[in-house]
């Protein structure tokens, strides 16, 4: 009996090791859109919930002085989006980064004037008890991504 129970022990722990990996991944393949691991639902003190609630004051702040309107410099079109924020996506991702906990979510916002979609991606840290946005980037316009990850780090797509 203790033999079968322990090639059964054997033959599960091994099916695990092997299947884990693609599992993990959040698109097929070897490619992950964000870096990081999911944040928990429940039993940390920052949760997913947290951080997108964090991100709704984030933007309804940053909003305020324009009308509701949540405003972003693009750099490469030369432009100021004027936008609504229209989804925050799941899930929501943390990862290490120079001795700081990152936590990172990206979320869907509409152009006030037009159709157009841009998916903006957000990163905070926690600092004196509450998540404060120290990075925001456009990652997609109208689905075409303007950048990918290698690990934590930001490779532009030309």
């Amino acid at each position: 009996m203790k033999r079968y129970l322990a090639h059964a022990l054997t033959l599960s722990l091994a099916t695990l090791l092997v299947s884990g990996p693609a599992m993990a991944a959040e698109h097929p393949g070897n490619a992950v859109e964000h870096p990081g691991v999911k944040v928990e639902k429940k039993g940390k003190a920052i949760t997913a919930k947290v951080v997108k609630k964090s991100i709704k004051e984030h933007v309804k702040a940053a909003a305020k002085a324009t009308n509701g309107v949540f405003v972003i410099k693009d750099d490469k079109l030369n432009k100021e989006w004027k936008l609504k924020l229209a989804k925050i996506h799941d899930p929501v991702r943390k990862f290490e980064k120079e001795g700081k906990t990152i936590y990172f979510t990206c979320s869907d916002f509409k152009e006030v004037d037009s159709k157009n979609v841009l998916d903006i991606d957000f990163w905070m840290v926690e600092k004196s008890g509450t998540l404060e946005v120290i990075d925001t980037r456009i990652h997609k316009l109208n689905g075409e991504p303007r950048y990918t990850y290698e690990g934590t780090e930001l490779k532009e797509i030309r």
